[in-house]
């Protein structure tokens, strides 16, 4: 299918607009009229594209008034649907794309396209309301994605065996691209891992206790116990659109020891990236891939992450760096500490982490492979 004169409404979180952006240029210039629904805008973010149309969608304001905000939501894309009439919509994450499956109902729109950027807090968290919750939403998340014309993306082949496995999905009706992409020359990679004396562990991430934000603190703390002289920082700012969040006060009382320093949000990532030695992501979350991990590799930094889904997706064990079982502060503090006394070995997986991203995490690839699937459906 050719994309020449079609009209294709995205559906995007503005946190995610570097990546979706390049999507949205890119199927414009091959013809297509694009327009941008954008969540979690702000006033000024309409100007942010030019030739591309930008409606500022509601905000979210606060995990307090849950339910109203996803009906919010679908009238705002139920009514953007209506003006733009488009061709094809393409939807980023679980829960947009829920959404704006239902607001679509009852539309003339030729192909439906959800990205299912990692499972999240409803598929990979075992507490109590996280189990209803997917028990109650099944049957609707089957009847909104195994409509005709509707094609799921993957990021990591765990969830689109899960969504297969129970029904969800189907293998026709999906594909698999791995993560959303990154700009690779926007990252200096810097060989040695001696950018700073003492050196430094970091952890970028967004402050979501399922991101494994105590195991990395508790590794702090075992390997400080031994007399091991490292820094250990954690770059991410607070967040409330999840029900899994960390609050100020929860952050400030887990590092009150100073066994890690808590930055906060790091505007520059590239600049603290390559100052770092090591990133440390011991994350069992949702995840489709890791931004920050896709980061880590197009700075060419070793990675310790967790043999979960979508973090091993970033990770050929002891290739670019090690995979440590989830919620294990030892093993996670042994994996750093070996790594930290092997400065060849740091070396060479350096280098891997940049071949790595180089094939297949370049943002204009992801781009490629994504225009492919327009076209084939």
């Amino acid at each position: 299918m050719s994309l020449q004169n079609k009209k294709l409404l995205y559906i995007f979180d503005a946190a995610d607009w570097e990546s979706r952006f390049a999507l949205a240029r890119a199927a414009k210039e091959q013809g297509a009229e694009v327009t941008i629904g954008l969540i979690n805008a702000k006033e000024g973010d309409q100007d942010r594209a030019s030739g591309i149309k930008i409606v500022l969608l509601r905000k979210k304001q606060g995990i307090g008034q849950s339910l109203a905000i996803p009906l919010l939501m679908l009238r705002d894309i139920k009514k953007i649907i209506t003006q733009e009439k488009p061709d094809i919509i393409h939807a980023v994450t679980l829960k947009y794309s829920f959404i704006t499956a239902f607001a679509a109902l009852g539309k003339s729109v030729s192909r439906k396209i959800f990205t299912i950027a990692g499972l999240g807090y409803l598929y990979r968290s075992d507490d109590v309301k996280s189990i209803v919750l997917r028990h109650m939403i099944w049957p609707f998340l089957v009847f909104a994605f195994r409509r005709n014309m509707t094609h799921l993306i993957f990021q990591n082949a765990d969830d689109r065996a899960l969504l297969i496995d129970n029904s969800t999905a189907t293998v026709e009706a999906s594909s698999l691209i791995k993560g959303s992409g990154v700009y690779l020359d926007r990252f200096e990679v810097t060989q040695g891992s001696q950018q700073s004396d003492p050196l430094l562990v970091l952890m970028p991430t967004r402050l979501v206790h399922e991101k494994g934000v105590a195991v990395f603190i508790e590794a702090a703390r075992i390997l400080k116990g031994k007399g091991v002289n490292v820094r250990f920082e954690i770059a991410g700012g607070l967040t409330r659109d999840n029900p899994r969040a960390i609050t100020r006060e929860e952050m400030e009382a887990m590092t009150k020891d100073g066994a890690v320093t808590w930055l906060g949000r790091i505007n520059d990532i590239p600049a603290k990236l390559s100052e770092a030695t090591l990133i440390v992501y011991p994350s069992y979350y949702g995840e489709g891939i890791p931004r920050v991990l896709l980061e880590a590799c197009a700075a060419g930094r070793p990675i310790i992450t967790t043999d979960h889904p979508g973090c091993r997706e970033a990770v050929d064990h002891e290739s670019n760096g090690l995979l440590v079982p989830v919620k294990d502060p030892k093993a996670t503090a042994e994996a750093v500490e070996m790594l930290l006394a092997n400065p060849q070995h740091r070396c060479e997986m350096e280098l891997k982490a940049r071949e790595k991203a180089e094939k297949e995490f370049d943002i204009h690839e992801i781009v490629r492979q994504t225009l492919e699937v327009y076209k084939g459906i």
